[in-house]
């Protein structure tokens, strides 16, 4: 009986035919594994590649295309923004933020972020990858975990008031210290403080940071990043989220406290004014007493004008007083030579005539001061005159 099959022509295969299906099927073997061949490496990112024969890892910074060779390939950014944040537009759409709990018991939600940098040197980079695996992690078990100790060691140095206000800064620079360098060594201590809303001295327990011999604080132990050789900058705090009795009890100590200090600017003015008043009331005494001395002083300068001015008229008196004396003095002896000469009785009475009316012309010539510097009233002065004229009339009938 013949077999059906012996009848079928197979046809043979040449050598062409074998290359075309060895050529099809590596193309569809690079086809399906072509991201596994080559791998780009971007200008802002770091390839690590495993190699999938013989487990070697190969770091690649420079731009461009690399062999993978079917090897596995991580990814990860030279830099990138960690943000640890409540707004859905920053970082994740989660809640991203950290918790932070003060000195006075209040508690916030610390929202911000920071700039992180991967190594620059080799061995620092493979020892990041291999502890960590992938940027992912390297953000959320490194990045973060740093941050985090370092928001929790900085809420015991400050209230929660004083973070809101006097120390908002120092929250700021402790928080980006001690995740870059290591959180502090800090020890408790109980300090006076003066409450201005009771006017009293009262004793507190605070933490401060332990320091050394130069005045730097002193370290608990090195930041991790610091390890991995990983670089922190630029952290910022966008928002800090106290809760509501916190807000709340912030809103009544600041009150409190612009009262006490509004209180304190109006006892200071009060006292300043009083003392102004003090001083306006100085001026002005010290002002009527000087314009007092100033009326002393002009009339005392009047006084001696005056009196100068009387001495002057009493000097030109008396000068004028001992012309006349001369001029009669003169007249007299002229005419007693005449007498003596030989004058009849009738010539004589009219020599005494005219004698008696020239001192009586003379006499009405002379122009008196009316002030004398005796001392004495204007009765005094009268005095004066009359002896004068006296002793004018009195010379004359003695010649």
């Amino acid at each position: 009986m013949e077999n059906p099959l012996q009848n079928v022509s197979v046809p043979k295969l040449n050598s062409r035919r074998i290359l075309l299906i060895g050529f099809g099927l590596l193309a569809l073997i690079f086809i399906l594994f072509s991201g596994k061949m080559v791998e780009n490496v971007d200008n802002s990112e770091i390839v690590i590649i495993q190699s999938v024969f013989s487990g070697k890892v190969s770091i690649y910074t420079t731009p461009g295309p690399v062999l993978q060779n079917f090897g596995t390939a991580t990814h990860y950014k030279k830099s990138n923004q960690f943000w640890f944040s409540r707004k859905d537009d920053e970082g994740k759409t989660e809640d991203q933020s950290i918790k932070i709990r003060f000195n006075d018991g209040g508690h916030g939600q610390i929202s911000g972020s920071v700039r992180w940098y991967m190594p620059t040197d080799d061995k620092a980079t493979l020892k990041l990858h291999t502890d960590f695996g992938s940027q992912e992690a390297v953000e959320q078990q490194l990045i973060r975990q740093v941050v985090t100790k370092a928001v929790y060691m900085t809420g015991p140095l400050m209230s929660s008031k004083e973070s809101s206000a006097e120390k908002r800064n120092d929250l700021l620079s402790y928080i980006e210290d001690q995740s870059i360098n290591g959180v502090y060594r800090t020890k408790q201590e109980d300090i006076k403080v003066h409450d201005d809303l009771m006017n009293t001295d009262k004793t507190v327990t605070v933490v401060k940071i332990v320091q050394d011999e130069k005045g730097m604080p002193m370290r608990q132990e090195v930041s991790s990043v610091k390890v991995y050789g990983v670089s922190l900058q630029g952290l910022a705090l966008n928002s800090i989220d106290y809760d509501a009795e916190v807000e709340n009890q912030i809103k009544v100590q600041q009150q409190a406290y612009m009262q006490v200090q509004t209180a304190i600017a109006n006892s200071k003015k009060a006292e300043q004014d009083a003392i102004t008043t003090e001083l306006q009331g100085k001026a002005a005494a010290a002002k009527a007493k000087w314009e007092q001395e100033v009326i002393k002083a002009q009339a005392i300068t009047q006084a001696q004008q005056e009196k100068e001015v009387a001495a002057l008229e009493a000097q030109t008196a008396i000068l004028a007083s001992q012309k006349v004396k001369t001029d009669a003095d003169a007249k007299s002896y002229a005419n007693a030579k005449l007498v003596s000469a030989g004058l009849t009785p009738q010539e004589r009475a009219q020599f005494e005539k005219d004698t008696k009316i020239g001192v009586a012309e003379a006499l009405s010539k002379i122009v008196l001061p009316s002030t004398y510097m005796n001392g004495g009233s204007g009765k005094e002065a009268s005095l004066l005159e009359s002896i004068l004229g006296v002793k004018l009339l009195n010379t004359d009938k003695k010649q």
